[in-house]
């Protein structure tokens, strides 16, 4: 009496290894260079009036031409964020970087020779505003793909770049301009910016450092025990002649063996599919015959490659819409207190500009620490970025509101260091919020998606909030809107995320069982 067939199932391990982001290692030297680069180039934004207000003037503008001007700036930064994640997919984000920092310093250097606004629109609003949309969108993708578990930390720290800028670069200014005069004073500027593409140089791709990581996979070995050959062969034979007979086909089943924990049978099934001769637009497709055709793939269309290439299929997610909608949101609620908050200080609250200077000192040192100390904070209590701007922007709700009601200069230097506290996690973890929703490869078009809708929002919120301002003559009434902008975010963030957490929370159950 012959045995039948039976499967013994074991399992193996196997040794393999794994190429990881370094998560530091050059990552260092790549946030050093990121945060050169935002001290002589992205501080340019809170440089504006200091640098350009005299030259406006002279030239026969004043608050209008600014407005325009830096308008202009902030356009071409925002809609310049998805030519820029494109062009970062088809080369790399040290060659976009480089290339904006090349873009600021001819900026600054061209404003300088301004005879008329056209001429600052060009140099100052185009070439400056493209090379600091290029800068903020391939920064952040060489930053994000350098650093993983501690990616809030590292985007912290580079962004401190941009706060020490704020914080120096006025006295660098002031001083280039009584010593130099306008023209002096911008040809020096450019001369420090120059550093910004040195530092721009140390953002190397990332496939040079990946670390190499040694994990066991464990493998399932299926070994087919065969107790006596001549029965099993020929029962085989025979149930496969019943089958024939039965359904009008033969059943086959191809022997498994297993020689070093390889599977030889599925290894020669796979190569015979490499090997099949495939002409080029053309793939196998097995029928139910079991003969091999080949299949044509039709060419992609112009649009289908740009749709592809600004992967526009983001925008399909409502979730991703959500988000670069609410982080839009928030920026313009931040930049708008920025431009109003020297005008509160000094008409509202009745100060000199030796107080204001305090109170805005204050706002740019505490932000400095708030860049390093949050994101740290975020790294070790394991918290969402969206979290951290939902809970970040409920602090700034509380602070502005109590902020507009006050006149003491001591009690608004206090409030100022409070509101830099939290509008630093703002700037630092917009941009993580919207990567954490899209695969790496796609996080260029993510942010650049995400400055676009940026460059959307900001102009019509921007000039609404300015006509509530002259409407109402009020900054009680205008930082009141402002903050119900950041009201509106958390109505459209929190729903979401209380979603996600119910969900979560019925999968880990399922997991357990």
């Amino acid at each position: 009496m012959s045995k039948t067939n039976s499967f013994a199932m074991g399992t193996k391990t196997e040794k393999r290894i794994k190429l990881v982001p370094p998560d530091g290692g050059w990552g260092w030297m790549v946030l050093i260079g990121t945060g050169i680069s935002n001290i002589f180039n992205q501080s340019m934004l809170s440089l504006f009036s200091l640098l350009y207000g005299d030259a406006l003037e002279s030239m026969g503008y004043s608050t209008s031409g600014a407005a325009i001007v830096l308008s202009s700036m902030l356009f071409v930064s925002n809609f310049g964020g998805p030519i820029a994640g494109a062009v970062t997919k088809l080369t790399s984000p040290r060659f976009v970087a480089v290339f904006g920092a090349c873009c600021c310093t001819c900026g600054i250097f061209f404003s300088g020779f301004s005879t008329n606004i056209y001429h600052l629109i060009l140099t100052y609003g185009f070439l400056l505003g493209l090379g600091l949309g290029f800068i903020q969108n391939s920064s952040f993708v060489a930053i994000n793909s350098y650093f993983k578990e501690r990616k809030s930390i590292a985007v912290g720290l580079a962004m401190a770049g941009t706060g020490i800028g704020q914080t120096l670069m006025p006295h660098v200014v002031r001083y280039f301009l009584e010593e130099y005069g306008f023209k002096g004073a911008c040809i020096l500027l450019a001369s420090l910016s120059l550093h910004g593409i040195g530092g721009t140089m140390l953002l190397q791709p990332v496939e040079w450092h990946m670390k190499k990581v040694e994990e066991e996979v464990v493998v399932e070995e299926k070994v087919h025990l065969l107790q006596d050959s001549n029965n099993v062969s020929e029962k085989n034979k025979a149930n496969g002649n019943a089958e024939q007979n039965k359904n009008g086909r033969r059943a086959t089943e191809p022997s498994i063996t297993v020689e070093n924990g390889v599977d030889k049978s599925a290894k020669s099934v796979s190569q015979s599919y490499k090997e099949l001769p495939i002409a080029e637009g053309l793939v196998p497709n097995e029928k139910s015959n079991g003969h091999v055709v080949e299949k044509t793939i039709p060419e992609k269309t112009l649009l289908r490659k740009i749709y592809d290439l600004f992967d526009i299929s983001l925008l399909s997610s409502p979730r991703f819409l959500n988000i670069i909608i609410g982080t839009s949101l928030t920026v313009v609620s931040v930049q708008n207190f920025s431009l109003l908050f020297p005008l509160f200080l000094q008409k509202a609250a009745s100060m000199n500009k030796q107080q204001t200077a305090y109170c805005m000192s204050a706002i740019a040192s505490v932000d400095i620490v708030g860049r390093i100390v949050l994101p740290m904070l975020q790294s070790r209590f394991k918290i969402s970025a969206r979290m951290m701007l939902c809970l970040t922007s409920a602090w700034i709700i509380v602070v502005r509101q109590v902020m507009a009601s006050q006149t003491d200069l001591y009690v608004l230097l206090v409030l100022s260091g409070l509101y830099g506290f939290g509008r630093s996690m703002i700037i630092v973890a917009r941009n993580i919020a919207i990567s954490e929703q899209c695969r790496l490869d796609q996080v260029p078009s993510a942010v650049g998606l995400g400055m676009l809708s940026m460059g959307i929002i900001v102009p019509p919120a921007g000039w609404f909030l300015g006509w509530i301002r002259d409407y109402t003559g009020s900054y009680v009434v205008c930082i009141t809107a402002q903050n119900l902008l950041l009201v509106l975010f958390l109505v459209m963030w929190i729903p979401d995320m209380l979603y996600l957490h119910l969900q979560s929370k019925k999968i880990k159950p399922k997991e357990t069982a």
